[in-house]
């Protein structure tokens, strides 16, 4: 008789530690499931200025893009990825730095930048940065460096920060 208790002991505890672990392993499981899946990440709606079909004109584009840490950046490898427009900056354009001084943002852009396809290419590079880093309420003007020396072109000499061109606009 004893034995038979003690079989039935056996079994019954097997039996109860068998179902608490099993709970035991479900919740892991569960909060796994719930953490596996990424919040959604925030949206924001940016302008951006591309050249039209006759290079004469920009047209704002606006897209979505999910928030950056650095919204200068952000609008400027936008700018390189101009979908169905025309490229506005020239390849191999990469932004070294930029700083701030007041309401001017000054951009430090390296050797290639220097590469704009003649004076109209000039004119809509650089007024589709200008237009489109001062959709951000903090600037007024850019100033553009190559390598820490003020754009130097054929055609000019940008050495002085540039203002918003709304004239160059299409409407």
């Amino acid at each position: 008789m004893k034995r038979t208790v003690f079989y039935l002991m056996l079994i019954l505890s097997l039996i109860f530690t068998g179902c608490a672990s099993n709970t035991k392993d479900q919740q892991p499981q569960n909060q796994i499931g719930t953490q596996s899946q990424a919040p959604a990440k925030e949206k924001v709606k940016v302008t951006l200025y591309f050249a039209n079909d006759n290079a004469d004109a920009l047209v704002p584009v606006e897209r979505e893009i999910d928030k950056p840490s650095d919204m200068v950046v952000a609008l400027v490898n936008e700018l390189k990825k101009p979908d169905k427009y025309a490229a506005v900056l020239p390849q191999g354009t990469e932004l070294i730095g930029y700083k701030a001084e007041g309401d001017t943002l000054i951009l430090n852009f390296n050797q290639s930048f220097v590469n704009l396809q003649g004076s109209t290419g000039e004119f809509i590079t650089v007024n589709s940065l200008v237009n489109t880093l001062t959709e951000l309420q903090q600037y007024k003007k850019v100033k553009l460096l190559v390598e820490q020396k003020p754009l130097e072109t054929g055609h000019a000499i940008y050495d002085q920060p540039l203002s918003r061109n709304e004239s160059i606009i299409q409407k």
